[in-house]
C-alpha cells in the first residue's frame, strides 16, 4: 500500500505511451521501475526493470514480435531527468542526505547517475566515511550517509556533528521525491532520525569554478 505523498507524486509524473520512449528512458509502471534497453525497427521495443536481469523484459508496443513473448506495458510514468550533473549540487556544493540504511543510499546514488543526460557521473565509496558519492573524479556532487550497513551493523556518523562541513546534511526524506519510487525506500522517522536542526554547517564563501573537493568533510575549512 503506497503512503498518500507517493500516490501523489506518481499521479503528478507524465503518463505517456511506452511506445513514443527513446533508449534509455527510466519510466515507473506497474509498481516497479523500468528502463528502456532497445528501441529497434519493426516495433522490436523493449524495457527491463531498473537494474535488474533480463528475466524482467517487458514489450512496449502491441502486437510487436516482443509482445508476443513477453509481458506488455502499454503506458508509463516518465521519471524526471537532470540535464547536467550540477544540478545535483546546491549554490555549487554537494548536497548531502543521511539514508537509514546502506541498500537505499546505494540505490538513489544509482538512480540519480541514470537521471543524469549528460555523461561523465559514476557511484563510488566515500572514502572510509559510511556513504557513497556520485562524482565525475574531480568534482562530488551529491552524498548519500547510512545509518545501518548491509550487514545490519549500525556506523559511525561521527563526522558529521564533529566537522564544520561545507554542506549541508539533511535527511533523505528532504530529498527529490522520486526516491520515493525505489523498491528499497522506507520511511523512518523518531528521535534518532538525523534532522538538519541538529547538524552544524558552516557558510563558505561561494565555490565559483573551483572543484568540490572529493574528501569535502575535513576539519577547519
Amino acid at each position: 500500500m503506497l503512503d498518500a505523498k507517493t500516490a501523489e507524486y506518481i499521479s503528478s509524473l507524465p503518463e505517456i505511451d511506452t511506445s513514443r520512449f527513446p533508449k534509455g528512458t527510466l519510466f515507473f509502471a506497474e509498481g516497479r521501475i523500468f528502463r528502456v534497453t532497445e528501441t529497434g525497427s519493426g516495433g522490436f521495443h523493449k524495457a527491463r526493470e531498473w537494474r535488474q536481469s533480463e528475466e524482467t523484459e517487458v514489450a512496449l508496443i502491441p502486437g510487436s514480435f516482443p509482445s508476443r513473448h513477453l509481458p506488455l506495458i502499454r503506458r508509463g510514468r516518465m521519471l524526471p531527468v537532470y540535464r547536467s550533473r550540477i544540478e545535483l549540487t546546491e549554490n555549487d556544493r554537494a548536497t548531502c542526505f543521511v539514508f537509514p540504511t546502506e541498500d537505499m543510499a546505494l540505490d538513489a546514488a544509482y538512480l540519480d547517475v541514470a537521471l543524469i543526460q549528460s555523461t561523465g557521473a559514476y557511484v563510488r565509496n566515500q572514502g572510509h566515511e559510511p556513504a557513497f558519492a556520485v562524482t565525475d573524479g574531480v568534482h562530488v556532487f551529491r552524498l548519500y550517509y547510512y545509518r545501518e550497513s548491509i550487514h545490519g551493523r549500525l556506523t559511525d556518523l561521527s563526522n558529521l556533528h564533529k566537522h564544520a562541513l561545507p554542506f549541508k546534511p539533511q535527511s533523505y526524506m528532504q530529498g527529490p521525491d522520486y526516491w520515493r519510487l525505489l523498491p528499497s525506500w522506507t520511511e523512518m522517522t523518531g528521535s534518532t532520525e538525523m534532522t538538519q536542526a541538529r547538524m552544524p554547517a558552516v557558510k563558505l564563501p561561494p565555490m565559483g569554478d573551483e572543484p568540490i573537493p572529493n574528501s569535502p568533510i575535513q576539519p577547519g575549512q
